[in-house]
C-alpha cells in the first residue's frame, strides 16, 4: 500500500497543510496540492514578453554584467564562476536531453502532446483547451530563458481531466491515500518523474500555471524554499502581460507601502519558514510582494534573484540534505545577498511599491518611465 509522507496545499484563504503518515521501504512521497483563490483566470493567444520595468535582455544576460562587490579589497565576486557558463544562456524553447517523452497513462488519457520537457495527457481533445499548450510553453522558457532556472532533466506528466469523476477515479487509482477534495495535486516520488493532475474548470488554465511553477522548480532545483516557491508560482499564475499589474495582492501591498510608517515585510521571518503550514495569507503575499520587488525593481535586484535560483542548482547541493537545506534557509541568504548587492534595499522595495501605480499607469497608456 502506498503511503504518504508530506501533504503541501492551499485552501481557502491561501492556508497550507502538512502531515506525516509514514514510509514504505524508506522511500518518501511527496505530495503538493494547490486551491488557488485568484479571481484572474482565462488564456492568451499567443506567448508574449514580460510586463513593464523587464525589458529583454533577461535576467539571464543581466546576470552576465558585472555585479558590484561590498568593497573589500581582494574579495571574490559571487558570480565569477557562472560566467563562462552564462555566455551560453539562451531564450530557446527547452530542449529535451535525452529523457523520455513518451505518454504514461495513454489507458486512461489517450490524447497527448509532449511540450518541452512537458508530457501533456487528457481524457479530452487538447485542442478544446484553448491557449493552453502555448501557455506551457511560455512558462518553460520564462522559467528557463528568463529566471535562469537550469532546465529540467526529467519527464513532468501534466495529466488533464474533464470532469471531477475522472479525476478522483485516476487518483485512487495511481495515488490511493492522496486527497481528491482540491481541483489541482502534484505528486513527486524520488527518482521519478513528478506528476501533476489538474480537473477542468473555469480556472484549470490558472491552475495548471501556478502548479506547473512548483512541478518545474521541484524538478530543476533542489531543495526549493517554501517563500520562494511560492513567491515564483503566485507570481507566474497570473496571465502574461499582466503578472507585474494584476494580481489581487498588490492593492494591500501597495496600500502598505503608502502608510506613513511605511516598511517592508521581514524577509528574515519568511525565510525562517520551513513548514507549509506556517503559510497563511499574509506569507503569501509577502512571498509575492518581495519576487515583485526583486523581478521589477532594477537589474541589481534581477541580478541578486539569479544569484540565488542558482544557489539551489543541483551541482549547488550536492551533498546538502533537506534537513541541511532548512537550517542553511535558515541563516537568510537572500537577505545577505540584498544586504551585499542592494545595501538600501528596504527603502528601495518601499520606493518601489509606493510609484508602481503611476509606472503601472503609464505602461498602460503605452509609455515608459525610467
Amino acid at each position: 500500500m502506498k503511503t504518504m509522507s508530506e501533504t503541501r496545499g492551499k485552501g481557502e484563504g491561501n492556508g497550507g497543510e502538512k502531515t506525516n503518515v509514514g514510509k514504505r521501504r524508506g522511500w518518501r512521497r511527496r505530495f503538493v496540492v494547490a486551491v488557488l483563490a485568484s479571481c484572474f483566470g482565462g488564456t492568451v493567444s499567443g506567448v508574449s514578453a514580460f510586463d513593464f520595468k523587464i525589458p529583454l535582455p533577461t535576467i539571464v544576460d543581466a546576470f552576465k554584467k558585472d555585479v558590484p562587490t561590498n568593497g573589500a579589497d581582494g574579495e571574490a565576486n559571487e558570480t565569477d564562476a557562472y560566467n563562462a557558463e552564462n555566455d551560453a544562456a539562451s531564450t530557446a524553447p527547452p530542449s529535451t536531453f535525452a529523457i523520455d517523452l513518451s505518454p504514461s497513462f495513454t489507458k486512461f488519457l489517450p490524447y497527448s502532446v509532449a511540450l518541452g520537457k512537458v508530457v501533456c495527457e487528457s481524457n479530452f481533445p487538447l485542442d478544446e483547451t484553448a491557449g493552453l499548450q502555448a501557455e506551457i510553453v511560455c512558462l518553460q522558457n520564462d522559467l528557463v530563458g528568463y529566471l535562469g532556472v537550469p532546465e529540467s532533466t526529467e519527464k513532468i506528466s501534466l495529466c488533464l481531466f474533464r470532469d471531477r469523476t475522472s479525476y478522483i477515479a485516476f487518483i485512487c487509482e495511481f495515488f490511493p491515500g492522496a486527497p481528491t477534495n482540491r481541483p489541482a495535486l502534484y505528486v513527486k516520488e524520488p527518482g521519478k518523474p513528478g506528476v501533476l493532475m489538474v480537473r477542468r474548470d473555469e480556472k484549470m488554465i490558472l491552475n495548471v500555471r501556478h502548479e506547473m511553477v512548483h512541478a518545474y522548480l521541484n524538478a530543476a532545483l533542489r531543495n526549493v524554499p517554501i517563500w520562494i516557491d511560492e513567491g515564483l508560482a503566485k507570481y507566474f499564475e497570473t496571465p502574461p502581460g499582466e503578472r507585474g499589474f494584476c494580481n489581487p495582492f498588490l492593492e494591500k501591498v501597495e496600500s502598505d507601502a503608502t502608510s506613513f510608517f511605511a516598511s517592508p515585510p521581514s524577509l528574515s521571518r519568511l525565510e525562517k519558514l520551513s513548514r507549509v503550514d506556517q503559510m497563511r495569507i499574509r506569507e503569501y503575499r509577502e512571498s509575492w510582494a518581495w519576487t515583485h520587488f526583486l523581478i521589477h525593481y532594477s537589474p541589481e535586484t534581477q541580478r541578486v534573484l539569479a544569484l540565488y535560483l542558482r544557489s539551489l542548482r543541483p551541482e549547488a547541493q550536492v551533498g546538502i540534505s533537506t534537513e541541511e537545506a532548512i537550517r542553511l534557509q535558515k541563516d537568510a541568504p537572500m537577505k545577505r545577498l540584498l544586504e551585499r548587492y542592494v545595501p538600501d534595499y528596504k527603502a528601495k522595495y518601499v520606493e518601489h511599491f509606493r510609484g508602481w501605480t503611476e509606472r503601472r499607469d503609464a505602461y498602460e497608456n503605452g509609455r515608459t518611465t525610467e
